[in-house]
């Protein structure tokens, strides 16, 4: 399984992510529940998020973005996937 770090930046519709953000935060309940989602949250300045996941593959991964409400209700302006190789800490 491969790890993948992935920052959003939200868009300018607030009011709009904010309306799906219950089902977003479910969803990645259920994601960290079967072990795909290991941490997650927004940034303190509210202008985004940053995401840790483990799949098997960025196609694997591409799907569970794609099944996010925010994705789907079209609230996030940019994300940036990249693989991440890690090396210590707790998860190590």
């Amino acid at each position: 399984m491969s790890k993948f770090v992935v920052d959003l930046v939200y868009g300018e519709d607030e009011e709009r992510r904010l309306e799906v953000r219950p089902a977003h935060r479910e969803y990645c309940r259920e994601l960290a529940d079967r072990g795909v989602l290991l941490a997650g949250g927004p940034f303190a300045d509210k202008l985004g998020a940053q995401l840790i996941y483990e799949a098997a593959d960025a196609d694997e991964l591409q799907k569970v973005l794609d099944a996010d409400p925010y994705t789907e209700a079209g609230v996030i302006a940019k994300t940036t996937v990249r693989e991440w190789n890690l090396l210590s800490g707790a998860w190590a």
